[in-house]
């Protein structure tokens, strides 16, 4: 099978990503293809294509590298947001958590740390252009094989400015393969807007009616620029951006960090754009799983590769390097290490308390956990098995076999050789198992980048947004039906924009929603500001061999995670320094 795993060793081409010069392929070490060589062929031409998929989807996601440049592989938006809480790598919380990812640190020569690195966006798009101006060159495709092509990438570029709309507002608009002495200045948020749904259109054109073998699951489809085009517009029209005034005053460049106008209308234009998706995703096979198990409904929407809600997902799987590839802060050791047949491993991160209060009983009432006075830890056993299914097919609880891999001794908590050897403290309330629904013996897994989910939620906030709120509860207990809660009822504005909100974040816990969102509701004050909690378990024997309930003897509420500081800059990510250094982009405002 050749499903697209964006790696595709055998063919890989690297294509001049760290090159300084003019010429963008120059011949590099690995291959040493030029680009006529690499569009000589189809199958070359599928390393380019491999490729741009595997730059471009990376947005956000934590790479696993100690060179340069340094993305936060020890923080995910997750941890940025206080989903969940890490409890070492100080760097993490003090440059990017407490500072707002600051742009005036040693790492990447000056640049700065930030969750996409801000010049290599540049890179990427550039790679996908030079597959667009250069696929027709290929002797052995067919004109409509070459127009597909096109497509994919125009929606591949599509996809990452709209990640660098939601970081940084307005950027510079690339719409070709520049030589190193072009440059672009930015562009406002409008223009930026409109470029990505420009390329959405095209994209969509492009891929009507394009269906994929099984050895090609994982490239674009139509539903996926029309994703795109439905997630761009619910930015365009959240707080943010839709605001007759910015979030910092920023003088002439105003209109690069906000649209300077509120109009509800952009709340219907992202209603419209939503519906499509939906509409596209019946004709065409993607929707909600919704068997009435939603335990298994809901595992396997988020655990199971290539399943019919997933419109696209990250599908580069990386070799060598332990549990889940570059995932290295999703597994459930996120620093499991091998050597010499032996086991190291790092504290690992778990659900802050703040996040665990999101997620109900599956009766659909509140939990009422333990205070910082000690609880028995039968009480923490009885709870965590009285709550929702979504809850037990993201984590797994201490002392608790997970439920997700039940039967499965490779999952099993009292295996020595276990990938969940050891408990050990200050690892927050539950621990991440979210994407491994039962996998076997497989470690890696395929992050999900657009779930259909998203579409009924997006609709539901913005129904709510304009006053609907008969179409805004049709929408969000489609999501709360699938997780087998009782049907929300409440009309009122506020109080269904805090079910909508809360719905989002125990729907898409660990999926890299929680914290833009919180960005462009405007809540970073209420959301992610302050101190995360986690419980602490008090054990009969020693620490590491804590595992089955009659390890544990009592829980309690702790502060163990850091302050979450957070400043109205925050807002939006710094433009990393080295570039604003160049003179031709101007810094987001208080950085």
């Amino acid at each position: 099978m050749k499903k697209i795993s964006y790696l595709l060793t055998s063919i890989l081409i690297v294509i001049g990503i760290s090159s300084c010069k003019d010429a963008f392929i120059e011949k590099p070490a690995v291959t040493g293809l030029s680009v006529d060589e690499v569009f000589s062929s189809a199958k070359n031409a599928e390393g380019a294509i491999s490729l741009a998929y595997s730059y471009i989807l990376s947005s956000g996601l934590p790479i696993y590298s100690w060179t340069p440049p340094y993305l936060p592989y020890e923080a995910t938006e997750a941890i940025m947001g206080g989903e969940d809480v890490d409890s070492s790598w100080g760097y993490m919380k003090e440059n990017l958590v407490s500072s707002g990812m600051t742009a005036t640190d040693s790492y990447n020569n000056g640049a700065g740390l930030s969750d996409d690195y801000f010049p290599y966006n540049y890179k990427y798009i550039r790679h996908a252009f030079l597959v667009i101006e250069n696929i027709d060159k290929v002797p052995d495709m067919t004109l409509a094989e070459k127009e597909i092509v096109k497509g994919e990438m125009k929606g591949l570029i599509a996809f990452r400015y709209l990640e660098m709309m939601k970081r940084y507002g307005g950027v510079p608009l690339v719409k070709k393969t520049l030589t190193m002495v072009e440059s672009a200045p930015r562009a406002t948020v409008q223009e930026t807007l409109d470029y990505i749904l420009e390329l959405c259109e095209q994209s969509a054109v492009a891929l009507d009616n394009v269906v994929w073998s099984n050895d090609w699951m994982g490239r674009l489809t139509k539903g996926v620029p029309l994703a795109i085009k439905a997630e761009a517009l619910m930015y365009a029209a959240r707080p943010l951006f839709n605001s007759d005034e910015p979030y910092l005053p920023y003088g002439v460049n105003n209109d690069k960090i906000c649209l300077c106008e509120y109009k509800e209308s952009r709340w219907n234009d992202a209603i419209k754009a939503n519906l499509d998706v939906l509409k596209w995703g019946k004709e065409n096979g993607y929707e909600i799983i919704d068997t009435d198990n939603p335990f298994e409904d809901f595992g396997t929407a988020v655990g199971v590769p290539c399943n019919k809600e997933i419109l696209l997902a990250y599908k580069h799987q990386a070799v060598g390097q332990g549990p889940s590839g570059i995932y290295k802060n999703y597994c459930p050791n996120p620093l499991y290490i091998r050597s010499n047949g032996g086991t190291a491993l790092c504290e690992y991160r778990g659900m802050s308390y703040e996040m665990l209060l999101n997620f109900k009983k599956a009766d659909g009432s509140e939990q009422v956990w333990a205070g910082t006075e000690e609880r028995p830890y039968q009480e923490y056993y009885d709870k965590v098995h009285e709550m929702e299914p979504r809850f037990k097919a993201s984590v797994f609880a201490y002392g608790i076999n997970p439920w997700n891999n039940e039967g499965n001794d490779k999952w099993s908590i009292t295996n020595e050789s276990s990938w969940l050897k050891a408990n050990k403290n200050k690892q927050g309330c539950a621990r991440n198992i979210k994407f491994w629904y039962n996998t076997g013996n497989r470690e890696w897994f395929e992050f999900p980048i657009y779930r259909m989910a998203e579409f009924y939620l997006n609709l539901a906030e913005a129904y709510n947004e304009i006053g609907h709120s008969t179409e805004a509860l049709a929408n969000l207990n489609v999501i709360r039906n699938r997780a087998g809660l009782p049907d929300e009822t409440v009309t009122d504005y506020k109080l269904l924009q805090t079910s909508i909100r809360r719905e989002w974040a125990v729907e898409f816990y660990n999926e890299n929603q929680y914290y833009p969102h919180a960005r462009h509701w405007k809540e970073g004050e209420t959301m992610i500001a302050g101190t995360k909690h986690i419980f602490t378990f008090k054990f009969a024997g020693s620490l590491t061999d804590a595992r089955v309930p009659e390890d544990f003897i009592s829980y309690r509420l702790d502060e163990a995670a850091q302050k979450y500081v957070w400043l109205k800059k925050m807002y939006l990510s710094p433009i990393t320094l080295a570039e604003v250094n160049k003179g031709y982009i101007e810094q987001n405002p208080g950085y």
